[in-house]
């Protein structure tokens, strides 16, 4: 029987299944860090979708006197409806609520400018969620980079803020 017993190559057999084992786990944790990546992926994508026209709601409405392309209410309602939509399944915590502190400061009544604090201080939000973790914009850049006019931005300035 000890014959039989030395002729098993055990120590093969063992280090044939580790093998096995090891090319297994390291294929299943490259699968799952491959869902990952992909639920991540899809989740910025949808993310990038809802942001984008977050943006061009505004400069669609600012743009719509120059163009002549005038943007019905109903219109901005709708396209409203499906970011708030979208907001609630894909929005960090903190956009959700500056998004709601927004929505609630443009359907407060009042200055119709006064919303821009806050529609800037969502917009950072919106970039740093999206990547740009460092931005160091503030409110004059973004305003300057909104109404590309320095002199225009100071008589604005002067009248609402």
């Amino acid at each position: 029987m000890n014959e039989i017993a030395t002729q098993i190559p055990y120590k093969e057999i063992l280090l044939s299944l580790l093998t096995f084992l090891s090319a297994f786990l390291l294929w299943r944790i490259q699968y799952q860090k491959d869902r990952v990546k992909n639920i991540e992926s899809q989740l910025s994508e949808k993310k990038y979708k809802m942001y984008s026209e977050f943006i061009y709601i505004l400069f669609d409405v600012t743009n719509a006197t120059k163009t002549g392309k005038a943007i019905s209410d109903k219109e901005i309602v709708k396209r409203m409806a499906e970011i708030k939509r979208d907001m609630f399944i894909y929005a960090p915590d903190k956009v959700f609520k500056k998004f709601t502190e927004w929505t609630l400061k443009i359907n407060g009544g009042g200055s119709g400018i006064k919303h821009f604090k806050t529609y800037f201080e969502l917009m950072k939000m919106i970039r740093e969620d999206m990547g740009n973790k460092g931005t160091k914009l503030k409110l004059d850049d973004f305003m300057l980079f909104y109404m590309q006019s320095e002199e225009e931005y100071e008589k604005f300035k002067e009248i609402h803020f």
